[in-house]
């Protein structure tokens, strides 16, 4: 059920997207291992000597100068370093639109005041909404919408003011090598408080839109423990290094701890896109395909013996790419670009935002004792289907 909060649509199926009502209020254990000969302990990083207990009891100094270098070891502010190097650029937006308001969180990205937040926190607003941003040191200048792309959640505003000639950019970073269990920070505006702080690390670097009951939208997204609440949406997921490697956007209503971000790599091909053009142009290859199940795994391998992986395509949309490259209904596809599938989505990720792209393909085929080559070109996705993907 979806539930409206401020001036945006914040749940569905449990999961909650970020923006606020501006009406919220803030509603020695040890352990003994005895199968050791000896233990030692390190009060502090650089200490030269350590006391180590022998089995009999007999304390002893031993030099650590042998053992080897530890490296990047974090330092004791390794938190608050990231920190202060982002939230100069970090902002709490306020929208007002007479009888209803909301409050989410943006970052901004260039020295004009070009500020990335997330679409549903400015989805209600008309023109006669006012739009207010604060900036870290307190200072409010009204903005604009920019742009916005509801499909991937993502939405740029301007800043309008003549007072600051170049505004604190926060620079974006790369998602593609995240690990779970990597450090992050989220920072934001939750219940309009506003310069706030969370820490926590990622939890999955790859979590399905389908999986947070956003199908259509056919993307990725991070999940992190980082305590993120309503009024954080769009504000931005850091990294040690204070950079952005996602978009805070929506959590797991009830939950404590499961919370997502867009990621760095997914927002920078859409914010591209929005300046460009002011709006975002899909590609589309024209195919409905669908993940192996066990029982269509033994079918295939009685048609197809040997193959184990890939993709079914169970229709073809007529005059698509998909089409026009010569897949048929009933291959299925084991490679793409060059590369094995295993999945569907390993399909959308290649096909990502280029328009125009010659790719090639590897089909197994009923009837056709080889593998069948062939080349699909990704095509801008028709106006009345533009929110369906694939």
């Amino acid at each position: 059920m979806w539930r409206r909060f401020g001036c945006a649509a914040v749940r569905r199926g449990g999961v909650r997207l970020l923006s606020s009502s501006k009406t919220n209020a803030i509603p020695h254990q040890r352990i003994v291992r005895r199968s050791l000969t000896s233990a030692y302990a390190v009060a502090g990083v650089g200490l030269a000597v350590v006391a180590v207990i022998s089995y009999d009891g007999r304390q002893q100094a031993v030099s650590l100068e042998a053992r080897p270098e530890v490296k990047n070891v974090l330092t004791r502010n390794f938190i608050a370093d990231a920190v202060e190097k982002a939230f100069p650029a970090v902002v709490n937006i306020s929208v007002d639109s007479g009888y209803i308001g909301s409050n989410g969180s943006g970052f901004i990205i260039t020295k004009e005041g070009l500020i990335v937040t997330n679409a549903h926190v400015v989805a209600r607003c008309n023109r006669y909404s006012k739009i207010q941003v604060t900036v870290a040191n307190g200072s409010t200048y009204p903005a604009v919408i920019h742009s916005a792309d509801p499909l991937s959640d993502i939405a740029l505003l301007q800043i309008q003011s003549d007072e600051v000639e170049e505004w604190p950019m926060i620079s974006i970073g790369s998602s593609t090598e995240l690990r779970a269990g990597e450090w992050v920070c989220a920072l934001g505006s939750p219940f309009s408080l506003q310069n706030s702080v969370s820490a926590g690390i990622i939890s999955a670097v790859a979590r399905h839109s389908s999986e947070l009951g956003y199908p259509q939208r056919g993307g990725e997204y991070i999940q992190t423990d980082a305590a993120i609440n309503a009024g954080n949406s769009g504000g931005p997921l850091i990294n040690l290094d204070g950079k952005v490697i996602g978009i805070n956007t929506m959590k797991v209503d009830g939950s404590v701890g499961i919370s997502f971000a867009i990621p760095a790599d997914t927002a920078v091909q859409v914010i591209q896109q929005l300046r460009k053009h002011r709006k975002v142009v899909r590609p589309y290859i024209g195919m409905q395909m669908i993940n192996f199940s066990a029982r269509e795994l033994r079918e295939i391998g009685r048609m197809f013996p040997g193959v184990k992986e890939g993709v079914i395509v169970k229709s073809v949309v007529p005059g698509s790419p998909a089409q026009k490259g010569g897949l048929l209904p009933g291959d299925v596809i084991v490679s793409f670009d060059g590369k094995k599938v295993l999945s569907t989505k390993d399909i959308l990720t290649t096909v990502g935002y280029n328009i125009g792209r010659h790719i090639p393909v590897q089909v197994k085929r009923r009837g056709e004792k080889d593998l069948v080559e062939l080349q699909v070109t990704t095509e801008p996705l028709p106006a009345p289907v533009q929110q369906f993907r694939g």
